[in-house]
């Protein structure tokens, strides 16, 4: 064998040891640049990386900046070419052609020849791209060998990529009785189970204060959220009806009291006259149970309150001058320190609950102080309001009160149930979507 091909042949071989025991990607470029050169004679080996070409390594260099001006400009010649270059690797381009003539001569380049090798995968993807910077244009045997070493380049690339990616991967196929094992455990873990749904801090069984009768509110002795004592006024409805339908009672009364007294007199002239008596008895009876009745009805249009604690409605101005029938709500008396965790939890986020299961209620006004409660009371009946779907009533009694949060301050409530496999947990909700979608 030809001394001089069995050199190259020794050179080709170290090459291929060296790109083997490389470490990461730039030292590959480094060592393809520097130890190529006795494989092909050039003035210039660069090699570009990845799909954005960014030079990575130069030959006689040992770090490069791909942000400086002459790595920019050579990437930019290597990009105008690489399409080119990928059908008709490798692509020999003069770079009197390659490149406008000024910045060559400025750089020294004219008459040179440029020499692009992509670098890509068996599915089309770009791993980089070689140039290679010559005198004169690459022989067909060079061209071979410039092949060759792309090949090594692109094998040794793809084997750095496996490394890192194909670690997990190898060691997951080789033990899948052990991957199933852990899966398997890992999705009976038991978690508890909770549902989150709005909530409101409710009072304990309000006291709740309506209109004993229809009429006009004319007059709300206390303003909202004031204390009060039991028996004290609270609101006056519209009484001149009444008053002037007692006044007229009142003169008639007096009228037949004075009629019965001479009805009486009358009596002792005349016998005759007994039955008229009775008459006037009758007619003064029938006033003073007028008059009583409307006395009743003046005490219904002032309404006091019925016990003590805090008188709760929304505004004195809403209130005054508005139409009531009898029994309509006008405000709550509650206590301020008897309060719960009112809960509406929606029917599609049910879940089994414990008895005395925890609750967190998180207020929108201070949601980093929740209160802390346990639950007393699961409705089975469902409510439905205009923004809310079908929900079950919870209450919870609290365990741990902030009184710097107000009473009827809304937000949610985490609940939590019972412990369940981390599997149900997780597919709980797509299952029940996928039942309904499916429909079995």
């Amino acid at each position: 064998m030809d001394a001089r091909l069995l050199e190259k042949l020794n050179g080709f071989l170290s090459l291929q040891k060296k790109l083997r025991d490389a470490t990461d990607p730039q030292q590959i470029g480094r060592i393809l640049c520097t130890d190529s050169q006795s494989l092909l004679a050039f003035d210039a080996c660069l090699f570009f990386s990845g799909s954005q070409l960014q030079l990575a390594a130069a030959s006689n260099v040992s770090t490069v900046d791909p942000t400086s001006s002459e790595a920019q400009r050579w990437r930019g010649k290597i990009r105008r070419h690489f399409a080119e270059a990928r059908k008709q690797p490798p692509l020999q381009v003069p770079l009197d052609t390659a490149n406008d003539a000024s910045s060559e001569s400025a750089s020294g380049d004219v008459d040179r020849t440029l020499v692009l090798l992509p670098l890509t995968k068996n599915n089309g993807d770009v791993l980089g791209c070689l140039a290679l910077l010559r005198a004169r244009l690459l022989t067909p045997q060079e061209q071979e060998i410039f092949r060759e070493i792309g090949a090594t380049l692109c094998h040794a690339l793809l084997a750095q990529r496996g490394q890192k990616q194909g670690h997990w991967k190898r060691w997951f196929g080789r033990r899948p009785l052990i991957v199933a094992a852990a899966i398997a455990a890992f999705c009976v873990i038991p978690v508890r189970q909770s549902v989150l749904a709005p909530a409101t801090l409710a009072a304990i069984e309000p006291r709740i204060v309506s209109a004993r009768t229809d009429g006009v509110i004319r007059t709300i002795h206390i303003p909202a959220n004031a204390a009060v004592r039991s028996g004290d006024p609270l609101f006056t409805l519209e009484d001149a009806e009444v008053l002037a339908e007692v006044d007229r009672v009142q003169q008639e009364l007096a009228l037949y009291s004075e009629r019965l007294r001479m009805t009486r007199q009358y009596n002792f002239q005349q016998a005759s006259a007994g039955h008229k008596l009775a008459e006037a008895e009758t007619d003064l009876s029938i006033r003073t149970l007028e008059l009583a009745f409307q006395q009743a009805q003046l005490d219904k249009t002032r309404v006091r309150a019925p016990a003590t604690g805090v008188a709760i409605y929304t505004d004195r101005a809403e209130w005054i001058g508005r139409r009531v029938r009898a029994g309509e709500k006008v405000m709550e008396i509650v206590q301020p320190d008897a309060r719960q965790i009112q809960i509406d939890l929606p029917t599609r986020d049910a879940i089994q609950l414990p008895q005395n299961a925890r609750v967190m209620f998180y207020a929108e006004s201070d949601p980093l102080a929740p209160i802390e409660g346990r639950l007393h009371y699961h409705s089975l009946l469902t409510s439905e309001g205009e923004q809310l779907p079908a929900s079950y009533r919870l209450l919870a009694h609290i365990q741990q009160d902030r009184p710097q949060i107000q009473l009827n301050t809304r937000g949610h409530a985490r609940v939590y149930g019972a412990r369940v496999p981390l599997i149900y947990y997780l597919l709980r909700r797509p299952l029940a979507s996928a039942r309904r979608w499916v429909g079995i």
